[in-house]
């Protein structure tokens, strides 16, 4: 099922569905219309491609957090937190632990960077160098 598939059905433009669905920053749809394309979609069974938005809007819906240990309670305290934060915004989080590496680290910047994420969080990052228990912090 394609939004093209719904256009036609709906007898409109895909992009006059596109903006019905997904919304416009600088166009409106009428509001018969756009009421008659998410009638068509909810009774088509269309589900939006997260990827195909993504890549129209430039960002996801997800935020990133990059940790060192998951087990860890500092690291699953600070989760929580940007859990329950992301969901007060309609965010959802992807959780990486770099089990205190810093080239999985940077691993996984790169790959939230290439899926598009909202913002990546890093926390206790290993890239700014490493400190030992005799060096200055």
């Amino acid at each position: 099922m394609t939004l093209s598939d719904v256009a036609r059905e709906a007898g409109v433009s895909l992009a006059t569905a596109s903006r019905a669905i997904n919304g416009s920053a600088t166009r409106v749809v009428r509001p018969e219309l756009r009421e008659r394309v998410v009638e068509t979609a909810e009774r088509m069974g269309y589900m939006p491609d997260a990827n195909a938005q993504a890549v129209a809007r430039g960002r996801t819906t997800s935020v990133a957090l990059i940790v060192h240990d998951i087990a860890d309670p500092y690291f699953s305290s600070i989760a929580a937190g940007v859990a329950a934060a992301a969901e007060e915004s309609g965010l959802v989080v992807t959780l990486a632990s770099t089990q205190h590496s810093a080239e999985r680290e940077l691993a996984f910047v790169e790959l939230m960077r290439r899926q598009r994420a909202r913002a990546i969080i890093v926390a206790g990052g290993r890239l700014g160098g490493r400190t030992t228990p005799s060096s200055p912090r």
